[in-house]
């Protein structure tokens, strides 16, 4: 015995000395910062060298089709799927309080007590009295909506003692218990399944407005890299009037019909607009990092990827009715629904504690048959006979006479009640007043657009008139070059107010909650239900 103890306690000490390891050796940094750097040279040498020489590194992207690889492989999406399954599991966790229960125990017990006896001389004896017991019971029970709680009992004992024949004992019985006042009715009693349907409901809008918020996000990163380029071809444009600027200088300084000053200003101005290509350029790649983190393509090189926008900045005639936007936006938001579904949940919580203001009065019942005997059979020979019949009936009353816990969990549900209507309420609002500034939007982006076209025709022939008269000696340097400036500023304000336009116009959808619909795209989730 002591040395099965012994190995015991080894074998105790030996778990406790090396336990599982839960924190990997991945989370601390390397000790070395040189040899980081080594490491990471060398993989990133080897990564590329494995790559293979067909790798495509352009991808022509449309808008829609950056909607459809957003929803296939955006990870915060991914994420965020999992929540109205997870949510989901509440309701038949909270079914489960209508569920049958079955119990089962079985015990043995053995009892023995001193006993004194006399003989017949006048000499105390004393002796052990023992009996013995065994007990086996089922018990199947169910709480039903109305406040109904049902037992459906049978059990069979044995007991013997000593210097007696053993007895047996089976039994059945039936139990109704039934609440009239606290507990009763299904209004009261199906609240928390109630609320767990709304809490899954609330999980579907939530996902439903990430989606969104998502493709929002996607469409606007879209439209910031085809602005990005086309700032790029703007600038572009920008060092090519520059060049052919500072060229004409020359050939004007040559023949002497300019002053050799006036090369000092075309340099200048050649240089800003190489300055602002280099913005541009660095520009596209940012817009492009943008996307790759939304889109997560499916690439070998995914950072070193470029997209090719298919789709132009073109305006599209669209009427904007804020009245329409404000009812759609009551319709569609999924905020609302979220708030909608809380006030309700509000709503079954005052049910809830309304029904605990009132004193707990059940009545009850039971029927059921016993049958005893010496043998085994004999436990069971009478159970199904009328003769043997056993029955009671009752009710229980319990009052808290001053009841104060539950008052104060009524008064709180009241007064949440309260303020979810009033939060409702002042969302409502807060969504119209976002709706009508987004049609504001729209719309000053939408009057923009063809004033800022026809400042591009204006400076384009501004500049025309201009380099002619430089040429003809009339005017100086600085005039063409400011021009010039006029006439790229003209642009990139022309492409951008027709970017903003469309940007303004998804805002407006997303302030409706219509994007989605419009956009063609649904966020039904599948969630596996318990039976």
């Amino acid at each position: 015995m002591r040395q099965i103890e012994t190995m015991l306690l080894l074998a105790l000490v030996a778990a406790c000395a090396r336990g599982p390891r839960w924190t990997p050796e991945t989370v601390a940094p390397p000790a070395s910062l040189q040899n980081a750097l080594e490491n990471a040279t060398q993989a990133l040498t080897e990564e590329r060298a494995s790559l293979p020489a067909d790798t495509p590194t352009t991808v022509v992207l449309t808008r829609d089709g950056a909607i459809l690889m957003v929803l296939a492989r955006n990870r915060s999406l991914a994420v965020e799927r999992f929540s109205p399954r997870i949510s989901a599991t509440r309701i038949p966790e909270a079914r489960a309080a209508f569920d049958p229960n079955l119990l089962a125990t079985a015990s043995y017990g053995r009892e023995s007590r001193p006993v004194v006896t006399i003989d017949t001389s006048g000499t105390e004896i004393l002796s052990a009295s023992t009996s013995r017991r065994a007990d086996g019971n089922v018990t199947l029970s169910e709480f039903l909506p109305t406040g109904t709680e049902v037992f459906l009992s049978g059990g069979l004992s044995r007991s013997r003692a000593s210097l007696a024949r053993p007895e047996y004992v089976g039994t059945w019985s039936v139990e109704v218990n039934q609440a009239l006042l606290r507990g009763f009715g299904p209004n009261v009693n199906l609240v928390s399944l109630r609320q767990a349907r709304n809490s899954a409901a609330v999980s579907q809008h939530e996902l439903r407005g990430f989606v969104i918020d998502l493709v929002q996000q996607v469409e606007d990163a879209y439209w910031d890299l085809v602005l990005a380029y086309e700032t790029l071809r703007i600038r572009q444009f920008s060092v090519k009037l520059a060049t052919e600027q500072l060229l004409l200088n020359e050939d004007f300084i040559k023949v002497g019909k300019l002053a050799r000053g006036a090369q000092f200003s075309a340099q200048s101005e050649l240089a800003a607009r190489q300055a602002d290509l280099v913005d541009a350029r660095a520009g596209v790649k940012a817009r492009t990092v943008d996307l790759i983190r939304l889109l997560n393509p499916e690439a070998v090189a995914q950072w070193a990827l470029t997209f090719d926008p298919a789709d132009a900045a073109e305006v599209a005639e669209v009427e904007l009715e804020p009245n329409l936007s404000t009812r759609l936006a009551d319709l569609y938001r999924p905020e609302l629904a979220q708030s909608r579904l809380d006030l309700a949940n509000r709503d079954l919580e005052v049910v809830r504690t309304r029904n605990g203001l009132l004193p707990r009065l059940d009545a009850f019942a039971s029927y059921g048959r016993m049958s005893t005997g010496r043998t085994f059979e004999a436990a069971k020979e009478y159970l199904d006979d009328s003769d043997f019949d056993n029955y009671g009936v009752g009710v229980t009353f319990e009052m808290a006479p001053f009841n104060r816990a539950e008052r104060a969990r009524h008064r709180r549900a009241k007064f949440e009640q309260q303020q979810s209507e009033v939060a409702l309420q002042n969302l409502e609002q807060i969504i119209e007043t976002e709706v009508r500034n987004a049609v504001i939007e729209a719309q000053r982006q939408k009057e923009r657009t063809p004033a800022t076209q026809e400042e591009v025709r204006n400076r384009q022939e501004e500049l025309r008139v201009e380099q002619g008269r430089f040429e003809a000696g009339v005017s100086t340097n600085l005039d063409v070059l400011l021009v010039q400036r006029n006439l790229i500023q003209a642009q990139l304000d022309e492409i951008t107010a027709r970017v903003r336009f469309i940007q303004a116009l998804t805002a407006l959808y997303h302030a409706e909650g219509t994007l989605l619909g419009r956009r063609g795209v649904g966020t039904e989730v599948q969630v596996e239900q318990q039976k």
